[in-house]
């Protein structure tokens, strides 16, 4: 029972003897009691709801941790594969830059910065030999970066074999210029051309089919082109005669000669003093009876011969 005097709650306790006993209970304990239970519900509660986002944004921050280290996994995978395809076409380069070396020295050029050819430059960073740099607002598309180093190293691969063609192309072409017999064979002053004239020995007219280039005793006779020595000996009119091959039809005749300084089957240059001007066989004087022929048929010098006079 509650006493409105007291502001108190009265309880009544019998005894089994019938004692009757009688506690006062302040109104204010029920009430903090019930205010401690409500607290304490409400700060289980909290702490479980609490729990319960941290736990969610625990997982959430290691998943996404999780994901990131996979995308760092991956994209160190990707700028490894990168750095290596970069060190491939480094190499590709430095052939193809070789290549083109050696084409330019074949050739007798030389590296001018005006006239340079195209290359693709890649500078190199103290992690690699490629370095990728990034803001935050910019990313790094890995694949299409992959993509465009597999399209370079396509087009250098094209390049190299169109070079490697090149080369094989500009040797041949030295090979055949250096066998063209195009060098005058010596010096001295052109008695007689290529054609129809007077016969030196007799009457009427013949068909003279080299040059004459007369000059004094001694006098070094050069081969016109780089060839194969088929004949080297004495042959009727001709004299002591030379007869050199250079492939690509082209053939040579060295006629009247004092001296012979090479032999049947020996490789000559172009350039090499092969014999000594003489006067030997059908001849009026010292001279060089000098023919090209071409495919087996007699040519005219002058359309060949460099400096011809």
């Amino acid at each position: 029972m509650q006493s409105k005097k007291d502001n108190c709650f009265s309880l009544l306790i019998v005894s089994h003897s019938n004692d009757i006993k009688q506690l006062k209970v302040p109104t204010w304990i029920p009430k903090l009691l019930i205010l401690f239970i409500l607290c304490t519900i409400l700060s289980i509660s909290y702490l479980i709801y609490s729990y319960n986002y941290i736990k969610t944004d625990y997982t959430a921050k290691v998943k996404e941790l999780n994901s990131l280290k996979e995308i760092n996994k991956k994209q160190k995978n990707e700028i490894k594969d990168l750095k290596m395809k970069t060190e491939e076409i480094e190499k590709k380069l430095a052939s193809i830059s070789e290549l083109e070396k050696t084409i330019k020295d074949m050739v007798g050029l030389k590296d001018s910065k005006n006239n340079e050819t195209t290359r693709v430059t890649i500078n190199a960073s103290r992690g690699g030999s490629l370095a990728f740099r990034a803001t935050s607002k910019d990313n790094i598309d890995t694949a299409q970066i992959s993509s465009d180093f597999d399209n370079l190293s396509e087009l250098l691969d094209q390049s190299k074999e169109d070079l490697a063609k090149l080369k094989n192309d500009v040797k041949e072409r030295l090979r055949y210029l250096e066998a063209k017999p195009d060098l005058m064979p010596t010096w001295g002053r052109i008695t007689s051309g290529f054609g129809y004239r007077k016969n030196p020995f007799g009457r009427g007219r013949e068909f003279h089919y080299g040059i004459d280039i007369s000059n004094k005793y001694g006098t070094s006779i050069k081969a016109a082109g780089t060839g194969v020595v088929t004949y080297a000996g004495y042959n009727g009119g001709y004299g002591k005669v030379i007869m050199i091959n250079h492939g690509y039809g082209y053939q040579t005749v060295y006629g009247h000669n004092n001296k012979l300084l090479v032999r049947t089957g020996e490789r000559v240059k172009k350039g090499q003093v092969i014999a000594k001007m003489g006067n030997t066989g059908k001849s009026t004087g010292p001279h060089l009876h000098f023919e090209i022929r071409y495919y087996g048929k007699p040519i005219n010098p002058k359309n060949i011969l460099n400096n011809f006079k």
